[in-house]
This record gives C-alpha cells, sequence and structure tokens, in this order.
C-alpha cells in the first residue's frame, strides 16, 4: 500500500495528492491519525507536491523534530520538491547551518533528481559554500553528478569549462562521463521524439 501510494503520488493522481494532504494534517494533531507504515510514503507525496506553505510546515516540522534521523529525513523530503520554486528554496537552505553540512550537501543532491540543471547553476554560483560540504576528495563526482540528467544542450559546455577551471586533467573523467550522458540524452530525444510524433499522426491522435 505504501508502494502504491508512492507511485500515484508520482504521477499526480488528485485522488492520492488529497488524501495524502488530508492524512498530513490529521497528523499535524495526531502523530497516531496515520499507520506507522505509510507515514513516510504520505510525507513523500506531499512534499513533492509542496506548495510555499506546505513546504513552510514541512520546514518548521523538521526543525521542531527531535529525533535526528526523523530530521534529516524531513529535511531531505524539502529538496524533493517538483516546484522550481520550492526546490530553489530548498538550495537555498542546504548551504545554511540549519540542517548540517552533510544533509545540505544531500539536498543539493536530491534537487538535481527533478532540476540537475537549476542544482548544477545553484552550486556553480555557491562553489565554495557548496565546497564546504563535501570532501575534497569527492568534488570531482559531486559538481558533474548535478548535471548529468540534465537535458539542456547549454549544459555540456557549462560542465566542461568547471572541469577546465576546476579540475586536474586525469581528474575529469566523472565530467566526461557526465556529459556523455547528457550528449546520449540529447541524441535519443532528437532521434525517438519525432519519430513518435509521427506515430502517433498516424494513429489520429
Amino acid at each position: 500500500r505504501a508502494q502504491l501510494t508512492g507511485v500515484l503520488g508520482d504521477l499526480g493522481a488528485p485522488a492520492t495528492l488529497r488524501e495524502a494532504r488530508r492524512r498530513d494534517a490529521a497528523m499535524a494533531s495526531d502523530p497516531q491519525a496515520v499507520p506507522a507504515a505509510l507515514r513516510k510514503s504520505i510525507l513523500a507525496v506531499v512534499a513533492a507536491h509542496a506548495d510555499a506553505p506546505t513546504w513552510d510546515a514541512l520546514r518548521a516540522a523538521a526543525r521542531a523534530e527531535a529525533s535526528p534521523l526523523v530530521r534529516d529525513t524531513m529535511y531531505g523530503l524539502l529538496a524533493t520538491a517538483n516546484d522550481p520554486a520550492m526546490a530553489a528554496r530548498a538550495l537555498a537552505l542546504a548551504i545554511t547551518g540549519e540542517p548540517g553540512e552533510t544533509i545540505g550537501a544531500e539536498m543539493i543532491s536530491t534537487v538535481a533528481e527533478t532540476h540537475p540543471d537549476l542544482a548544477f547553476d545553484f552550486a556553480l554560483a555557491n562553489m565554495a559554500a557548496v565546497n564546504e560540504r563535501i570532501d575534497a576528495s569527492s568534488r570531482s563526482r559531486f559538481f558533474p553528478a548535478l548535471a548529468r540528467g540534465s537535458s539542456d544542450p547549454d549544459m555540456v559546455g557549462k560542465v566542461r569549462r568547471y572541469a577546465e577551471a576546476n579540475l586536474a586533467p586525469e581528474a575529469r573523467r566523472d565530467a566526461e562521463t557526465a556529459v556523455a550522458a547528457i550528449q546520449d540524452r540529447l541524441k535519443v530525444r532528437g532521434e525517438r521524439v519525432p519519430e513518435i510524433d509521427g506515430w502517433l499522426k498516424r494513429k489520429g491522435m
């Protein structure tokens, strides 16, 4: 049931979103209002589809949480928002002291799963603050990984310029891997989308 809730939430099923929000509101006054097995799934759905008031409420809950494990989870959920404006707020929060350095870095990576361009551009613009949150040995992997999911042709040049300016030639393997992934995605999109459009047109759809 928890898995089904997550899948339907990912699809944006209106009934699932309404029920998740209703249950989340109930948990605010009664933590036992939702079975323990469903709480994480419900919070994940609510966080992914959060508007500004909901995002603020989740952040307040994270601040107030006594359990370090649950607190870290809550901060991580703030970074899963589909809304770019909420994702930008999560990025800004990630480089403050509030979530902690380790969770801050994880939040940036989480934002990149849905908003790779936003996360990469933010990380470059705030490189010093981001570098404080990751080991020096991990930087050559961290920044390119943010961009890997991009579908923007301009990202190829951005990653290469980052690598040339900040990484020794022997440390650029992850950057080139990210570039290759982006180029492959663009190639597939360029080849397949016209084919799909043609098929739909032939079917009268």
